[in-house]
């Protein structure tokens, strides 16, 4: 057999997709999480590849500025990633009650709302990243190319909006491996690209910048490819495109609260964002180069973060409700397991994965950098727990829950801000999202029995008036 026609296999049986209301509950949701947490990875490696590249091929200055955008880009993008999610959520839904025709109307009127969504998330981030740089007293010597870089992320929304929501609809479906595949392969593209640009074409953060759009527009379209062919939900009519109020109403309501978390997110970011700023571009090297490690962290968990929000969807839509509560605690269980895991590696290896991003010659940058993983890599169990429970109720219809622990985010890194960071410098910001994780994985377990409870009660009434 050529290798052309075992990749054509593959991708077939790729294409089923993933039933997870039977069988073993652990092998099917790391089956699941596995490909995800290997794309995360991979999508995280184009940031870890930007950041190392300007970082040691510019300059620390440069690495400065394209840290600095993260929570003003956050601010608005955060808004698409939240929709995209809940809207997964919803078509999610559909497809475990065997509902086809609700599926393929959710999968249209999705597509309408994000188009919307990214129009106005394009035009405001180009528009308002300045003015948002100087609310958070951004330092005038990496103030020109964090604008730069800003605007051609913005200018990119529709193509990260379409690989999100593509990527999303394949995972409601059970499909985790085909989103995996095109996202290393155009993660591979993003390095070439980034290479090249910056080193060989001199192009800066402009190139970095360039180099992530392409790649998102790559992986949309390849996407695009696949489902047209080979996913039949995703097989379109012309009767399938009737805009559905009720239907769009569902991923609002599941949508909006998700996408206020991210933007909420992004919100108690800016905060720090402004007090670090305060330190100088040294003090902001460091922080971008440390909190790489929380987002790979953050990586690892959102893939199970996901398996657990679709394997709780689906039970949820079939009835299921003793599967859910049961693989909620076995997820839990791995996800601490992996939490402890990564913590040593961090206390033991930390200090060569920071080399990666700074000049051992900058021995002060490199030092702050060190101090805040080797703190923060402490407290990743509670980050775990975080992401099982939390995404474990926003499966089960609980969408209100992203929002609250958005809100006690910005409380919390408000209260790190001004307490911690004006007055003991860098050494606070080591302390900012542990405390963020404390309180949120604390509210989280507080309302978890509660909202189940009230979830599976909802169900049951549901279910027996049909």
């Amino acid at each position: 057999m050529t290798i052309t026609k075992k990749l054509t296999s593959w991708l077939s049986n790729s294409s089923k997709s993933t039933d997870m209301t039977s069988g073993k509950i652990l092998p099917i949701m790391i089956s699941f999480a596995m490909p995800i947490m290997i794309g995360n990875l991979f999508q995280q490696l184009c940031s870890m590849v930007d950041t190392a590249v300007v970082g040691r091929g510019v300059g620390s200055n440069a690495l400065a500025a394209v840290g600095v955008t993260s929570p003003v880009t956050q601010l608005l993008l955060g808004l698409m990633i939240g929709m995209t999610s809940g809207m997964s959520v919803v078509i999610a839904q559909h497809f475990g009650s065997g509902d086809r025709q609700k599926t393929r109307n959710a999968i249209t009127n999705g597509i309408i709302l994000i188009t919307g969504i990214s129009a106005v998330i394009t035009v405001s981030g180009i528009v308002l990243c300045r003015s948002l740089f100087r609310l958070i007293n951004t330092p005038a010597d990496i103030m020109d190319d964090a604008v730069l870089y800003s605007v051609i992320t913005f200018a990119g929304t529709a193509a990260a909006a379409a690989y999100n929501y593509e990527a999303g609809v394949l995972r409601a479906f059970g499909n985790s491996v085909i989103p995996l595949l095109f996202l290393v392969l155009t993660s591979l593209l993003n390095v070439g690209l980034d290479l090249l640009f910056v080193l060989a074409f001199g192009w800066g953060v402009m190139g970095v910048a360039v180099a992530t759009v392409i790649s998102q527009l790559a992986s949309a379209l390849l996407c695009l490819w696949y489902m047209a062919r080979k996913v039949p939900e995703c097989q379109l009519s012309k009767s399938d495109w009737k805009w559905d109020g009720g239907m769009a109403v569902q991923h609002l309501k599941t949508g909006i609260p998700m996408a206020f978390f991210s933007s909420l997110l992004a919100v108690s970011f800016l905060v720090l964002q402004a007090a670090l700023n305060s330190l100088g571009s040294g003090d902001v090297a460091a922080y971008t180069a440390g909190s790489k490690m929380d987002t790979l962290v953050y990586q690892v968990m959102g893939a199970f973060g996901t398996a657990i929000s679709t394997f709780a969807t689906q039970n949820y839509g079939k009835g299921a409700l003793d599967r859910v509560r049961l693989g909620v605690k076995k997820c839990l269980w791995v996800t601490v397991a992996i939490s402890v895991g990564l913590t040593v590696l961090v206390q033991l290896f930390g200090r060569y994965f920071m080399q990666i991003f700074i000049d051992p010659a900058e021995t002060e940058i490199l030092s702050a950098a060190i101090q805040y993983i080797r703190i923060t890599s402490l407290f990743y169990v509670i980050l775990g727990v975080n992401f099982i429970v939390r995404f474990a109720l926003t499966g089960v219809g609980k969408s209100v829950i992203p929002m609250a622990v958005g809100i006690s985010e910005i409380l919390t890194r408000a209260a790190v801000t001004y307490l911690l960071v004006y007055r003991i410098g860098f050494l606070g910001m080591t302390f900012a999202s542990p405390a963020c994780w404390f309180t949120s994985t604390l509210l989280c377990v507080i309302c978890y029995a509660p909202m189940m409870k009230s979830a599976f009660k909802a169900q049951k009434k549901r279910l027996q008036a049909a």
